[in-house]
């Protein structure tokens, strides 16, 4: 089945059109909705919306504590992670860089490990969404950048918002840092990180050869967009961006490096340096609204509402760019708890991969399966492709990709990998796993009780009905009665609901 065939079936719900069809289509949803606080105490279906988008899925005993509190009380929690909570970080990242290259290759697998193991077992899960959601956006690939101490302190700068960048950030001062800060001072920090300045070349720009293309991506990609700036504007920005060079773990500015003269940058005139540029940029609503439309195309759909996109973009403005009230604000609001969002948005492959193991505690998954699996489907961790990053949403389904997609699935039933190697680790416990739902004992209250928990839909009464006949032979069957092929058919039950087209969405 290709890939327009598997996501334009109608869907197996109980209301008229298909899921799939509507997040295929490049219409926004139109939701009354807006960014007034979402109150109501959360009951399963809420608490689970909020939870597959703040994190990677979830767990049952995680869905069972959230029940009952308000999102607030989840969000807040989220945003204000201890410091215990913060992930160690690898012995080698305070050592000065080398050139040897199986050191660094070695050394950058560590850290794609290190990373893979704090987003499916760390503490706080919206920390490991938000630290993606800045590596996609402020692009670096590791096959450029080369140096494994550089990809994993800029890692941990998206982690870890800095508080102050008087003085060039230092990795030794990363105690000093918060997670959830400031927008603009992550722009300011990320203008001077080594692997930034490696991978756009701007630690090679110097005063009379300097390098534009740092200043275009800041431009286009990283806060402003497409069309709200000139080529002009590109050039005096890099002129102005000049200065920086690396020295050692970090960067240092030189003035002998930089540019001193006068620069007419988006209507304004001085001799400006790299900060300054970045100050006025954040003065145009055009960067309030780029960062507006990227957090809703995040966490709430790909196509944006551009009515609750200003009222976003006036928040950011409001709040000066401050990351916590902005995303306390976003996450608890009456518009993303909407039903029409419910399951809108395409799985990326950390949410296949890293969600359906953590749905179906099958935590034994190892991290080189794991995250080998993920490059099959296009997410090679630390490596996207070009500077704009992985191509989202739509993007993540393909001909290729769908058939993978389904072979892992269907490897954490058999015990198999995705290329059919013999993988027992792999295998789920279904019988363990059927204890989460205590009060599911009829075949129709199991399959309902399941496929509720994992995915976002309701299933029609008449695929429950063809299953009960299909999978548990038509008769009153009981979870609870003595049936030698009982795990066999539970099996083929989460085979049923993964191969579902329903279950790649979100």
């Amino acid at each position: 089945m290709d890939r327009r065939s598997f996501l334009t079936l109608q869907a197996n719900v109980n209301n008229h059109s298909s899921p799939l069809e509507k997040v295929m289509s490049s219409q926004p949803i139109v939701s009354q909705a807006g960014l007034e606080e979402y109150t109501v105490p959360l009951n399963r279906k809420s608490a689970e919306h909020l939870l597959r988008r703040t994190g990677f899925q979830f767990t049952p005993s995680l869905v069972e504590k959230s029940i009952g509190k308000t999102a607030r009380q989840i969000v807040e929690s989220m945003l204000n992670p201890l410091e215990s909570e913060m992930p160690q970080q690898p012995s080698w990242a305070n050592t000065p860089p080398v050139n040897n290259q199986a050191l660094n290759r070695n050394q950058i697998l560590e850290t794609r490990r290190w990373w893979f193991n704090q987003m499916m077992t760390g503490t706080n899960q919206l920390q490991e969404k938000m630290t993606f959601f800045w590596h996609n956006l402020l692009t670096s690939e590791e096959d450029k950048v080369y140096y494994s101490q550089f990809m994993y302190w800029q890692n941990d700068i998206f982690r870890r918002n800095p508080k102050t960048i008087t003085n060039p950030w230092k990795p030794a001062e990363h105690k000093d840092r918060m997670a959830f800060g400031n927008i603009k001072t992550l722009i300011k920090a990320i203008v001077r990180d080594p692997a930034m300045l490696i991978y756009l070349d701007n630690g090679a720009s110097v005063v009379g050869n300097p390098n534009e293309n740092f200043a275009r991506e800041l431009l286009e990609l990283y806060a402003l967009g497409i069309g709200n700036y000139t080529e002009k504007d590109v050039v005096e920005s890099a002129r102005a961006l000049t200065g920086w060079q690396i020295s050692g773990l970090s960067s240092e500015w030189r003035s002998s490096r930089w540019d001193s003269q006068e620069k007419d940058f988006l209507s304004e005139k001085g001799n400006f340096n790299s900060d300054d540029i970045v100050d006025i940029i954040f003065k145009k609503p055009a960067c309030a609204g780029f960062f507006a439309k990227r957090l809703y195309q995040f966490f709430v759909y790909h196509e944006p509402d551009q009515n609750f996109v200003n009222s976003l973009s006036e928040l950011i403005i409001n709040s000066q760019y401050e990351l916590k009230p902005i995303l306390l604000t976003l996450l608890t609001s009456q518009h993303f708890f909407d039903e029409q969002f419910y399951g809108s948005m395409i799985k990326s492959p950390l949410d296949l991969v890293i969600g359906t193991v953590r749905l179906l505690s099958a935590n034994s998954i190892k991290p080189d399966y794991a995250l080998n699996t993920m490059t099959i489907l296009n997410l090679d961790l630390l490596n996207p492709p070009d500077v704009e990053g992985f191509k989202m949403h739509h993007n993540w389904i393909t001909t290729t990709t769908l058939p993978t997609r389904q072979k892992f699935t269907n490897g954490i039933i058999d015990g198999k990998t995705y290329d059919g190697q013999n993988a027992p680790e792999l295998k789920i416990n279904v019988l363990e796993f059927m204890k989460n739902f205590p009060d599911a004992i009829t075949a129709e209250q199991v399959i309902k009780a399941v496929s509720s928990y994992i995915i976002p839909f309701e299933l029609s009464q008449k695929l429950v009905n063809g299953w009960v006949d299909d999978i548990f032979g038509g008769y009153d069957w009981l979870i609870t009665a003595q049936d030698a092929n009982k795990e066999a058919k539970l099996n083929l039950l989460l085979r049923e609901i993964m191969q579902l087209p329903e279950f790649q969405l979100m």
